[in-house]
């Protein structure tokens, strides 16, 4: 919770010079449309301003909250605990993983893990408390499985929400907008 906060003041502070001193606000702070895509390159030995870098992955989000739903808070009520409007507790706010994607022969090296702390880390600056997505692993169960891994519960209630009626297109799955406190330390993010 202190790390989120210290997030979201720095993520203030940093708007707040840049307004002052009249320069544009970086567009993954404030995004037009609340969406961004995270990109990630194998540079393979070369400088970073090398064009022939070969993007590995890439990965798309939204960047604000999503408007009040009952059923995110039935969700959030019934996986986490956490009273929902209707009790008495705030309303949450949720961002979603529109798609992420890794080239097969860069998996399991962590790069879908580190995306998700990057991912966490810039949906808690925009003040969002909880991550929604849709996973489809074609009836393997290894996705939903490595999302569990990762922190996400299934949500049930979300299917139909989130465009997925009766699982048809993927599981809907939720979970805290959690970030370790050396994420910046661990992942160059540039902006």
């Amino acid at each position: 919770m202190v790390d989120k906060l210290k997030l979201q003041a720095g993520a203030r502070a940093l708007r707040a010079q840049l307004q002052l001193n009249g320069e544009p606000i970086p567009p993954v702070l404030c995004p037009r449309g609340g969406k961004a895509v995270l990109e990630a390159y194998d540079k393979n030995g070369r400088q970073s301003n090398d064009k022939n870098k070969k993007r590995i992955a890439k990965f798309g989000i939204t960047t604000t909250r999503g408007p009040p739903a009952p059923q995110i808070d039935e969700t959030i009520e019934d996986i986490y605990g956490i009273a929902s409007p209707m009790n008495g507790g705030p309303s949450a706010g949720v961002a979603a993983i529109i798609y992420m994607y890794v080239e097969p022969e860069y998996r399991k090296l962590g790069i879908g893990e580190l995306a998700l702390e990057a991912i966490a880390a810039i949906q808690t600056v925009q003040g969002c408390d909880f991550t929604v997505l849709v996973a489809d692993d074609d009836g393997s169960n290894k996705l939903i499985e490595w999302y569990e891994r990762c922190g996400f519960k299934v949500a049930p209630k979300l299917q139909d929400i989130f465009g997925s009626p009766g699982g048809k297109f993927g599981i809907t799955m939720i979970r805290p907008t959690q970030v370790r406190s050396d994420i910046f330390a661990r992942c160059q993010i540039k902006w």
